[in-house]
């Protein structure tokens, strides 16, 4: 409800007859109120101050706990976020250590393998073993098999004996 103070419809000019403390209420019909309107009005507005200012710390409390429920909401969404870089480097290493293990790359050149899916981790590992010579079947052993020391198989020790003989 709005307040209205009277104005002189003289043009400034008060009535003597007229209390000066005097308000008028909306239309000049009104009854101006009673000292007991007046106490219920003044009640009145004081109840809405006080609410209002209830109201204004109770948002201030909801926009504290909103704050920190963001903080914590943040927190998490980083901890996620950096468990997930932990767990896809950790694929990636597995897959890593796995291709080159089937394929025989030695282990210090696993480092070079900067790849991250199966089909391209191959292809790298395919290239440094071109590139270092690395063989891909074992090497035979000299030490088994026959040896080209001038030996020769059983059969022909045995005729060259025979043609010593006289």
């Amino acid at each position: 409800m709005s307040e209205q103070t009277s104005a002189p419809a003289d043009g400034g000019q008060q009535d003597s007859n007229q209390d000066p403390t005097a308000q008028q209420q909306g239309d000049p019909a009104d009854k101006p109120l009673g000292p007991n309107g007046e106490k219920a009005l003044a009640s009145e507005r004081e109840a809405r101050k006080a609410a209002e200012k209830t109201a204004a710390e109770y948002r201030a409390q909801l926009d504290q706990i909103e704050q920190a429920n963001l903080t914590e909401l943040e927190k998490a969404q980083k901890q996620a976020t950096e468990t997930q870089a932990a767990l896809d480097a950790l694929t990636r290493q597995n897959l890593v250590n796995s291709r080159a293990l089937a394929k025989s790359l030695p282990a210090d050149l696993v480092q070079f393998i900067t790849a991250s899916d199966e089909a391209e981790v191959d292809k790298q590992i395919d290239t440094l073993l071109a590139r270092v010579g690395a063989p891909t079947t074992p090497r035979p052993d000299p030490t088994q098999g026959p040896s080209g020391n001038g030996k020769t198989s059983t059969a022909d020790a045995f005729a060259a004996a025979l043609s010593n003989l006289p």
